[in-house]
């Protein structure tokens, strides 16, 4: 029996891409997945490609009132992966440039991820496990991500003290680079290019960052942890 099995498994940003990858991956392993995300119309017709039970509810992770009110409906949750992120190619640009709502949307998911981590911190079950998306500009910015690789650096950060601070819930980071999601349909050539410049030549899938999402939930001895998975970008 897989240890995801009966077990329940909260996805935020599961609508698409990475969420809704994992939302899959952990449904096929007997997970009940509950997926949120911020649009209601995606959400069901994300749900109906998920083999296995899920359920979708919509949720703005920004909103503290209804995160509060939303994890409070769901109970008892074994794990917590948080994939939500915006258009995050939109805040990029030099410092002098980026305009004040650029910056604000850039620090939008550390914003979301703290609001939702506290309201469902009480109601993890004692072996649970919560698994935190940031970014390889946390570890290699490239020119233009000042504040993006700010964001994603204290979401790696966090983690770690929460692993420390929440345990023996376990706490790890995931580090991905860019992935070929919905999200970057309009800069496809970009991201291609950018593939080939790896040293492993390939253009990361949804499916790709899902296993090792899986890994982290699964694994007991994993914990405070941040797993690199960008085709080797950062050691490059």
């Amino acid at each position: 029996m897989s240890e995801l099995a009966k077990q329940t498994v909260v996805v935020v940003g599961a609508s698409s891409g990475i969420g809704l990858a994992t939302a899959k991956a952990a449904a096929l392993q007997g997970a009940k997945v509950i997926m949120l995300s911020l649009s209601h119309a995606k959400l069901e017709g994300a749900a109906k490609a998920v083999r296995g039970t899920a359920r979708a509810i919509a949720m703005d992770m920004l909103d503290r009132a209804a995160v509060d009110r939303t994890i409070a409906s769901i109970g008892a949750i074994d794990h917590l992966v948080l994939t939500a992120a915006g258009d995050e190619l939109a805040c990029r640009g030099r410092i002098t440039d980026l305009t004040t709502e650029q910056v604000e949307r850039g620090l939008d998911k550390l914003r979301g991820y703290v609001n939702i981590t506290r309201a469902a911190a009480p109601l993890m079950r004692e072996r649970g496990s919560i698994t935190l998306l940031s970014g390889t500009s946390a570890a290699k910015p490239p020119e233009g991500f000042s504040v993006l690789a700010a964001g994603n650096a204290s979401i790696v950060s966090f983690g770690k003290a929460l692993a420390l601070e929440l345990a023996p819930i376990r706490v790890n980071v995931v580090m991905p680079d860019v992935v070929d999601t919905p999200r970057h349909a309009g800069n496809r050539e970009m991201i291609r290019a950018r593939a080939e410049s790896m040293p492993a030549r390939h253009l990361g899938q949804p499916e790709d960052i899902a296993h090792g999402i899986v890994f982290l939930m699964t694994n007991p001895y994993m914990t405070g942890h941040t797993l690199i998975i960008d085709a080797g970008i950062v050691a490059a």
